[in-house]
């Protein structure tokens, strides 16, 4: 049984949300060295001391930005980990759906997306053992060789990076045409069309 999330703990994660919005904001408009942990604090209407208390430093901040979201991967994670009945693939093709939800209802995440386009070398859009979707990706395609709906002659890693370049040419997509489809069904639809390609002959 999940535990149930303290008004306490909802309110810190409220203002780690609000301090990465606000931040994100400030790097777009006027690029990430010229914003000083002083600016972000008087936007978000915190402390300095705030912030540190979230983030070690300014870079951590960007790298770190997406990290809040973690909380809804892990509990897919343990949904899928515990469900013996349903096929790995199925899975697979369930998380690509729920995760594009995931980041169409974030804001955050695609500010965060954005900055890491501007500022590659921070490594925020990087693949990283320390991000569960990443993690989960590589259980999920592994899951899936090992049941036999994907060929264990394919790499995993090369797998895991077509559904990461699936989930962001997507999400762009959805943003260029303004949400005008539903774009968790259409994720599933073309990672079952890209899966066709992986299986075993």
């Amino acid at each position: 049984m999940a535990e149930r999330m303290t008004a306490r703990k909802k309110q810190a994660m409220e203002m780690r949300s609000r301090i990465q919005t606000v931040a994100l904001d400030l790097f777009d408009r006027e690029g990430f060295e010229n914003v000083s942990v002083e600016e972000i604090a008087q936007s978000a209407g915190c402390s300095v001391g705030n912030i540190y208390h979230y983030f070690k430093s300014k870079d951590e901040l960007a790298i770190q930005v997406t990290s809040f979201v973690d909380a809804a991967y892990l509990e897919l994670e343990e949904a899928y980990l515990s469900d013996r009945h349903t096929p790995a693939k199925d899975k697979l093709i369930d998380f690509v759906g729920r995760s594009l939800q995931i980041s169409g209802q974030e804001p955050v995440l695609y500010k965060s997306f954005i900055h890491g386009l501007k500022y590659p070398e921070q490594g925020v859009l990087k693949n990283s053992e320390k991000r569960v979707y990443f993690r989960l990706l590589h259980e999920l395609v592994s899951a899936c060789q090992s049941e036999g709906s994907i060929s264990s002659d394919y790499d995993t890693d090369e797998i895991v990076e077509q559904l990461v370049v699936l989930h962001r040419g997507m999400l762009f997509e959805w943003r260029i045409y303004e949400h005008s489809f539903d774009m968790a069904a259409r994720g599933r639809e073309m990672a079952r069309v890209l899966l066709r390609g992986y299986a075993a002959k």
